[in-house]
């Protein structure tokens, strides 16, 4: 599905970007994607917004680029995590790569702890924050006028404590898993991960494919240490994987 619209106002500061992302959309109704792909990517230079980051996606999908095409709808779903087109696209072209890494089995809280975290925003825990502390205006005010009891105003009070300290911890744990660590994928056909960032024949440890996701630990002289969602470890040249 193309998304047609991007709010004027994330534009406001560039020399029209809105008839570049119209041009761009032209070009992909007349089923020009390599044109439609150079315009998206130059507006994506300078701003952020889903929609442009699936319309890129899309365009890369068409044209068989399925490492960009996951890395476009990765951006775009860090920017939009319940957006329901980059969701079913990210999930379709997945689908279609190579790499099955079987994720180890976890307790299910944790499971769904990190499931509703992938779903929320920065923003959304942030205003989250706001209307709890509004709740507890509304209470204190409440209990001065006598329209709720001690017990009652006890009860939602700990309540509420107990809401911010979680909210907080999550916010935390948000704020470290989208500023402390580093993503990419892997845009090569087939990438030899090694166990040393050296080019040696006999150091290969394992092989991964075009639109794996992959965890950056570090990096040196041109070579990224990765880790794969199922623990495997490795390095990787820099120029095989493109950052999300």
């Amino acid at each position: 599905m193309l998304k047609l619209s991007i709010l004027s106002l994330t534009f406001a500061l560039s020399q029209s970007p809105d008839s570049l992302y119209q041009l761009g959309n032209n070009y992909y109704v007349n089923e020009k994607y390599d044109q439609a792909i150079n315009i998206y990517e130059e507006i994506s230079s300078r701003f952020e917004h889903e929609d442009l980051y699936l319309n890129l996606g899309n365009s890369y999908y068409k044209v068989g680029d399925l490492g960009n095409a996951i890395w476009s709808y990765e951006k775009g779903q860090l920017l939009s995590p319940r957006d329901n087109d980059i969701n079913y696209n990210l999930n379709f072209v997945r689908n279609q790569i190579r790499d099955r890494i079987i994720l180890p089995d976890n307790f299910f809280l944790i499971s769904f702890y990190r499931a509703i975290l992938e779903k929320l925003t920065l923003l959304d825990l942030i205003a989250t924050s706001g209307l709890i502390f509004l709740t507890l205006g509304i209470v204190f005010i409440a209990k001065d006028f006598d329209l709720l009891s001690k017990r009652i105003t006890s009860l939602i009070n700990t309540i509420l404590l107990f809401i911010i300290i979680s909210n907080g911890l999550i916010m935390l744990d948000k704020y470290w898993n989208i500023s402390d660590q580093k993503s990419g994928v892997v845009l090569s056909i087939e990438s030899n991960v090694r166990s040393s960032p050296i080019n040696r024949g006999e150091n290969i440890v394992f092989l991964i494919h075009e639109g794996t996701k992959i965890e950056i630990i570090t990096e040196e002289s041109g070579w990224y240490e990765i880790v794969l969602l199922d623990g495997k470890k490795g390095w990787i040249p820099m120029n095989e994987v493109r950052t999300i």
